[in-house]
């Protein structure tokens, strides 16, 4: 029997594509066409991942190029970040910042096969992760760093802004998904929606009470998203998630974090302390610290089931979906969310 190479003479429509990749030698072009870069541009994709990261260097300087995946945001929305860390760099704030092009634009976007997608360049953070530096003085450092963020947040937003929880609750856009994701679990099945609804409502009791701040925050501050220079030099970066958010819960994001990649606690401990130095929590905000740190683990199973379709499944799915089922549960519990 002869078999036919193909099941059909005719190609089908463009198929539907969760996540596309841009070739490193569109993005040097692009970034020669748009930068005031020095000489000829060499690229490379360094990563792929929540979003596509590109190592650009030119004849004098090296930068690190994001393509923001498709996701439940606009293309647009990336205008928030970079405005934020435009102010940061006019006040002298020691974080990774976009190059403007030279229209002056701090982004531009690009027509991909999964729909609008956002690109900009960045100065490149000396030094390396803090996971790779780890000091119990440097964590202070990155504390009082952080802090100082916050409170120029504040004067980025204005006196007059009202913050709300909005941003904060984002993680029921993705709950959809991580239902789909743990169908074949059903106390997960079961126990997750009662959590996030139980979460809403202690959200906005917080922020009712005005004693539990909410402010400009980083959103998914943790040891990598921080790189330590050889002079000690601090540099905040990967900003792609700020917005509106409780302070408190932007702490508690690197204190999960460090506990997250198995460093001994002290390194957490010595961030709050350095924090607290610049900007002394509430009583209130300390009460509701083990709140915050469920709610770090259960915005990361939820995002991550979000973005399994570009993704993949593989990084929860089969090594950590039992770790933070009992991490989110216990805390839940005790907290009395579930």
């Amino acid at each position: 029997m002869k078999y036919a190479l193909s099941s059909t003479d005719t190609v089908l429509p463009q198929a539907g594509v969760s996540h596309s990749v841009l070739h490193p030698d569109w993005i040097a072009a692009q970034v020669l066409a748009r930068y005031a870069v020095a000489g000829d541009v060499s690229c490379f994709l360094l990563y792929r991942g929540m979003n596509d990261v590109y190592l650009v260097q030119d004849a004098q300087a090296k930068y690190a190029l994001r393509v923001w995946r498709k996701t439940y945001r606009e293309a647009d929305d990336v205008a928030y970040e970079l405005g934020f860390l435009d102010y940061l760099r006019e006040q002298g704030f020691p974080a990774s910042v976009a190059v403007p092009q030279k229209d002056g634009a701090l982004y531009f976007k690009v027509d991909s096969p999964e729909g609008v997608r956002a690109v900009a360049m960045y100065d490149w953070a000396p030094g390396v992760k803090f996971g790779e530096r780890l000091s119990v003085e440097t964590a202070r450092g990155i504390g009082a760093a952080f802090a100082r963020m916050h409170l120029a947040g504040y004067a980025w937003a204005g006196s007059e802004h009202a913050f709300s929880t909005k941003t904060a609750k984002d993680y029921n856009i993705c709950m959809p998904a991580l239902i789909e994701f743990v169908y074949d679990r059903p106390d997960d099945l079961r126990d997750y929606p009662v959590i996030a609804a139980n979460l809403d409502r202690r959200l906005d009791e917080y922020a009712a009470s005005g004693k539990v701040p909410l402010g400009v925050c980083h959103r998914d501050f943790h040891p990598s998203n921080v790189h330590i220079g050889d002079d000690g030099k601090i540099t905040l970066l990967d900003f792609d998630a700020a917005g509106e958010d409780f302070l408190m819960q932007d702490v508690k994001n690197f204190v999960w974090g460090n506990l997250f990649y198995g460093f001994d606690p002290v390194y957490g401990e010595a961030f709050e302390d350095g924090y607290r130095t610049v900007r002394p929590f509430t009583p209130e905000e300390v009460a509701a610290g083990e709140v915050f740190l469920m709610a770090k683990a259960l915005r990361l199973v939820a995002g991550m089931a979000h973005s399994s379709t570009a993704v993949g499944r593989g990084t929860l799915r089969f090594r950590n979906l039992d770790w933070l089922g009992d991490y989110i549960k216990t805390r839940a519990r005790a907290a009395g969310l579930l």
